[in-house]
């Protein structure tokens, strides 16, 4: 409506304009007519710009209306409403619209007047007349949701007014009792207070085999076991407040082609801890103390330390390898077994005490192992692939290779010979299980030659084959054959007879010989000549077979100084002293 009062705004202004323009091509003179008409233009264009402003500032109440309504201020809605259809526009062009809108607010009012009736009387403890009033409401309400919600609350609050009168019964009744027994308790403390006071004083609070009368005389606490933190329990501890020595030791040993120096300390509580402990069997996996803090911290720094081509089990067992060996002295084999921190805080041990020490660091590597037990005898078995050259045990299909730790002249899978076809009891690691008769097995280390392509060495001998069982003693080298087991040498041939020698080399025309820049050999180092009959490297038309020259190419016919073939008579020789001729190549058989 407000764009076609501006369209004939619009258009009245270009009639005027035009009316205007006439009115000048007239040289100011204004006919009757036209002047009718140009009021009557202008009576229009003021009807049509009353109308726009009436109708924009009647939408714009209508709009106030909405908003108002949206906010739930319904009263003020309907009278802004009401406001509109009074006006000229409001009771011709917006009269339906603003009649839709004041119903609507109208019958919100209502709803909401209602709704509010009844939550407040659900807020005033009325709960049965909140739901009356709530009901009413019907479900294409604006306020109908609501108006549910308050009803469920409502019929709670009826049904918790049922309960509470019970549950107050329940807890008065509850309460009571807990009184008489609290009464009850004080009575029995106030006729017993030295029992009490006995008890408390002997109690084990915190689990350390202390009771809380020595826990006060010892100065230690009653809520913690380990009062001075130095993992040992207070009960077990020489020095539970604190105060007890860190010891430091250093080792130092050769591994890899390294030297390694380690200092590390210790508490000595903590030896002397293990040093009280009751010993048991040797064949007890409880010397076998992996998950100990301070042997947990010696494999961590062996692995960190192991780099390249140095493994951390081997680095490991270097490392117990060079503890040095003593023997139970006074008390025999397996009659006094060391935990392994009393091994590593003396710095010694026999062969239990050292397998003990190994097994606990590899296994603190979450590595497999085992002790082997042998007659007189115990060492560690180091679980590795079953193709792994060496002396092992196979328990359960896991290969489990024999290391000695009594010694560092010792490699992994390297059994004294004394063992070798000896029968051993395994004891599994963590489990305890022993497994007796196991017979050891052997795999011949056999490794792919570096130098010479195609053939296997173990220690200082060399095979044809990967198994290492066709020995060789020569072996292809460049343009040469070598004894692998004396590499100073070079020979010409495959049986490595022919020594290579300075200055001697092989013949290329005559198979078999040698030569040097002067003569042809049968012997690889030019002593022996050969005899072989060849065109003479003296003269152009003799033959020499390393000794004297000939005439022919079989060397039957000797050359000798006063004769010489003949020019005229071929076949024949000539004999330079009497000027004759002969028939043989020594001028002693005249023609």
């Amino acid at each position: 409506m407000k764009d076609n009062y501006l369209s004939a705004v619009r258009e009245t202004e270009l009639h005027q304009k035009a009316m205007k323009e006439k009115i000048k091509s007239r040289n100011g003179f204004i006919p009757i007519p036209l002047l009718v008409g140009i009021i009557f233009s202008l009576l229009t264009i003021l009807g049509v710009t009353y109308g726009a402003i009436e109708y924009n500032k009647t939408s714009k109440i209508i709009k106030e209306a909405e908003q108002l309504s949206k906010e739930e201020k319904y009263d003020e809605s309907i009278g802004k409403l009401e406001v509109a259809q009074n006006k000229l526009l409001g009771k011709i062009i917006l009269k339906q619209k603003i009649s839709t809108e004041l119903d609507t607010n109208k019958k919100l009012l209502v709803d909401k007047t209602k709704y509010d009736e009844g939550v407040n009387k659900l807020n005033e403890g009325g709960l049965q007349g909140s739901i009356d009033l709530l009901s009413e409401l019907p479900e294409s309400s604006f306020y109908y949701q609501k108006a549910q919600t308050k009803i469920e609350e409502s019929k709670r609050k009826i049904v918790e007014g049922k309960l509470s009168k019970e549950t107050t019964a329940k807890l008065a009744a509850e309460a009571k009792a807990k009184q008489e027994e609290l009464e009850k308790n004080i009575k029995e403390q106030q006729l017993s207070k030295k029992e009490a006071e006995e008890k408390r004083m002997s109690a084990d609070n915190d689990g350390d085999g202390l009771t809380y009368g020595e826990e006060l005389s010892k100065g230690t606490s009653d809520l913690n076991l380990d009062s001075d933190g130095d993992g040992i329990i207070d009960s077990k501890d020489a020095h539970p407040t604190g105060g007890g020595r860190n010891i430091a030791q250093t080792f130092a040993w050769n591994y890899g082609g390294n030297s390694w120096t380690w200092t590390e300390s210790i508490q000595e509580d903590w030896y002397e801890y293990y040093k009280a402990k009751p010993r048991s069997s040797p064949e007890s996996v409880e010397y076998i103390t992996s998950d100990d803090p301070f042997i947990k911290k010696i494999s961590k720094r062996i692995s960190d330390s192991a780099k390249g081509d140095i493994g951390e089990v081997w680095l490991a067992v270097s490392f117990v390898q060079s503890l040095p060996y003593v023997e139970d002295v006074y008390t025999g084999y397996d009659e006094y077994s060391k935990y392994p921190v009393e091994t590593f805080f003396e710095k010694n041990g026999d062969c239990e005490d050292t397998s003990y020490l190994a097994a606990s660091i590899i296994d603190a590597m979450d590595i497999s192992s085992v002790l082997i037990l042998l007659p007189g005898h115990m060492a560690v078995g180091v679980y590795m692939n079953c193709d792994t050259p060496g002396t092992y045990y196979k328990v359960d299909s896991k290969c489990y290779y024999y290391v000695e730790t009594t010694s560092k002249d010792w490699s992994g899978g390297e059994i004294p010979d004394k063992y070798k076809y000896t029968a051993a009891t395994l004891i599994k690691i963590p489990s305890g299980e022993m497994v007796n008769d196991i017979s050891p097995q052997y795999i011949k280390p056999c490794y792919s030659s570096p130098d010479f392509p195609g053939y296997y060495y173990n220690d200082s001998n060399y095979y044809s084959d990967s198994r290492c069982n066709n020995l060789v003693y020569c072996v292809p080298y460049q343009e040469y054959y070598v004894n692998p087991q004396i590499t100073t040498k070079l020979y010409w041939d495959s049986s490595c007879s022919q020594v290579v020698t300075t200055g001697c080399y092989k013949s290329t025309i005559y198979s078999g010989y040698f030569y040097n820049s002067i003569d042809l050999y049968s012997d690889s180092q030019c002593i022996q000549k050969a005899t072989i009959c060849r065109p003479s490297p003296n003269y152009s038309d003799t033959y020499y077979n390393g000794y004297n020259e000939f005439w022919d190419s079989s060397c039957t016919q000797k050359v000798v100084s006063w004769c010489s073939k003949s020019i005229y008579y071929p076949g024949y020789f000539y004999n330079t002293l009497d000027k004759e001729i002969y028939i043989d190549s020594q001028c002693t058989i005249k023609k």
